[in-house]
């Protein structure tokens, strides 16, 4: 495990292969590198993967929860990143949140950005029952008080999910990632944090279709939380971008996109 030490916190990541096409590969929320470790059976003999720990994820510290994290903070991170790794340009991977961490790295290094590969990504459009990272601040004690006392909580997502109200898949999704205190305090740690950081598309697109940067977005078929009719207005805007449709739900599209490119006979780099 590698370490970045910064004035905001100590960014963890792995890292394998020694070639100059650097990819920064980024895990979806309540995951760690070690979920984006699929794409390993894609490197080339010319590329480096860095596999991000995203802060409150992993063995990635921040340093003060009462301070947000912004665009100019993240993008003086990777700078000392990519002084630290020795590069300069780099593709980039993200799955769900990681996509989000993708999104917000294009919008600042768009000029250093060689290609975009987002799988279900976070930051177009997403669900409200997904987007745990996302709520309005005005929801601070509220959401507070839902990490220490979570009964409440739980009765209203089955009330919810007996009368039809909330998708079963992404009421076990929620329930998943709140049912213990130190989940719930991940999430909420996570949305204090991260809560205001959000891309601003039509920048990225506009950078996108000036630049003509490669950009493919994979989606579940069978995704009930980030799917392809939300991610739909963001994509028609960019004409070359390239959307390909799997068919599985939101937590197996890492290895099927890693499947499909390995049909395909796929470095990254096409």
């Amino acid at each position: 495990m590698n370490f970045l030490k910064t004035n905001w916190g100590k960014l963890a990541y792995s890292k394998s292969g020694n070639g100059k096409e650097v990819f920064l590969i980024f895990h979806g929320f309540g995951q760690n590198h070690q979920d984006m470790l699929p794409f390993e059976a894609l490197i080339a003999a010319n590329s480096r993967f860095i596999y991000i720990d995203a802060f409150f994820h992993g063995r990635s510290v921040w340093k003060d929860s009462d301070k947000s994290l912004n665009k100019t903070t993240w993008g003086k991170i990777l700078s000392e990143l990519m002084i630290q790794e020795d590069f300069s340009e780099f593709h980039l991977i993200g799955y769900s949140m990681g996509g989000k961490f993708s999104l917000l790295t294009f919008e600042v290094f768009p000029e250093k950005t060689k290609s975009l590969q987002l799988l279900a990504p976070d930051g177009i459009k997403t669900g409200i029952w997904y987007s745990l990272t996302s709520y309005p601040r005005f929801l601070h004690q509220s959401f507070r008080r839902v990490v220490f006392k979570p009964t409440r909580f739980f009765k209203l997502m089955e009330g919810l999910e007996q009368f039809g109200l909330v998708e079963t898949s992404l009421s076990k999704f929620v329930k998943n990632e709140m049912k213990t205190r130190s989940k719930r305090a991940q999430v909420y740690l996570t949305w204090k944090v991260f809560g205001g950081l959000k891309p601003h598309l039509p920048v990225i697109i506009k950078d996108i279709r000036k630049r003509k940067t490669p950009i493919t977005l994979f989606v579940g078929a069978y995704d009930k939380m980030i799917t392809g009719e939300n991610l739909k207005r963001f994509s028609s805007k960019i004409p070359h971008l390239q959307v390909i449709t799997l068919p599985v739900g939101h937590g197996q599209l890492i290895e099927e996109a890693v499947n499909y490119l390995s049909g395909k006979q796929s470095d990254l780099l096409e």
